[in-house]
């Protein structure tokens, strides 16, 4: 049973938006409204209260209605009942004059609109909620109600709907900072702390998601490996903090060459890097890889890095109509980055993965 509730009440799922409170509200709803008018129902009969039973009895039959609703309007099932239930608690009061505890139901329904809405909505529903309850209840004073009687419930009221509203208040600022603070900490595990680019983490998954894309959309998708050339010769002769400084420079040159919505730059760790990206054909993938390549020889003329570097490229063109695995796509593109390697560095080697063949080629 508790573990029943639990997956009803979507309580194992983790907090991902401010919206998980009223997801959680909304399966309450309908699980107590329909418990609750089942044992009044049930009470109202054994104990022969004839119209407050067919009233429930009605309100049952009325909330079980809510299952036949099409699947786009079923999302408003607990809004529906929520306020059905409001509307029985004051048909209820009407019946009874006021009598036998009756209007104390509302503060049941105070907490769950504001809890389902939020502390803004919520309070406008429920202050018109409670005020024609209060009209209802006024028209009983001196009848089936004393005066004192009457200013007992509106005080409780107000003091219950102002607590009401400061906690669900309080709870969503809460929830916010919790979701924001959950956010910034993914983030960072995505994120390389140097350069401030993806990490190796997100580069496998992301590489995962473009090849699944690129295949849903028949589109080529670029891989691209960069190294930089002599690195451990850089840092021997200008020292580490220097090598840092080509890092970020080269990191940042990355960030405004991907500029597109799907491209992403990575830094894989040490002086590799990578690009994702989707291209319409192999020579606007080539283009922009080689813009890449020219616009890192002159980056020494724009920052202030010690010396000229260069990188070796290697490049995957992935035709989406071969089936290719994440693994066999990051050894492809490896390949080519050793290949443009070996034929003198400072150079783009291109893999294209065809449909019944890979073509290897040296763009120099």
């Amino acid at each position: 049973m508790k573990n029943w509730l639990k997956r009803y009440l979507q309580l194992d799922k983790d907090i991902e938006s401010a919206d998980y409170l009223k997801k959680i509200t909304s399966k309450f709803i309908l699980l107590l409204a329909f418990i609750l008018l089942f044992f009044l129902v049930f009470a109202n009969f054994i104990y022969s209260n004839t119209a407050t039973f067919y009233l429930t009895f009605s309100l049952f039959l009325v909330m079980s209605g809510v299952f036949f609703l099409p699947s786009s309007l079923r999302k408003y099932a607990s809004h529906i009942v929520l306020h059905l239930l409001a509307l029985g608690v004051l048909m209820v009061v009407y019946l009874n004059r006021g009598q036998e505890y009756t209007p104390i139901w509302s503060f049941l329904y105070i907490l769950l609109v504001v809890s389902l809405y939020g502390h803004k909505a919520g309070l406008k529903i429920s202050i018109v909620y409670l005020m024609t309850l209060l009209v209802l209840l006024f028209s009983f004073t001196g009848i089936t109600l004393t005066m004192m009687e009457f200013v007992r419930f509106t005080m409780v009221s107000l003091f219950m709907l102002f607590f009401t509203y400061l906690v669900e208040m309080l709870i969503s600022r809460t929830l916010e900072k919790l979701i924001t603070a959950k956010n910034m900490l993914e983030k960072l595990t995505k994120m390389d702390a140097l350069t401030g680019l993806f990490n190796r983490r997100h580069f496998d998954e992301m590489l995962s998601q473009q090849m699944s894309s690129a295949n849903r959309g028949q589109e080529l998708l670029a891989l691209a490996i960069l190294d930089i050339d002599h690195f451990k010769k850089y840092n021997d002769s200008f020292g580490h903090p220097a090598g840092d400084i080509a890092l970020v420079a080269l990191a940042n040159l990355l960030k405004a060459q991907m500029r597109r919505g799907n491209d992403a730059a990575f830094r894989l760790g040490g002086e590799e890097f990578a690009l994702i990206y989707q291209v319409k054909n192999e020579e606007s993938a080539l283009k922009l890889i080689e813009g890449v390549r020219e616009a890192v020889e002159k980056l020494d003329q724009h920052c202030t890095i010690n010396q000229r570097i260069t990188v070796s490229v290697g490049l995957l063109l992935i035709n989406t109509t071969q089936g290719v695995s994440v693994k066999k796509a990051y050894e492809l593109a490896d390949q080519s980055l050793y290949q443009a390697k070996y034929f003198g560095r400072n150079r783009v080697v291109t893999t294209s993965i065809q449909a019944d063949n890979t073509k290897l080629s040296a763009c120099i």
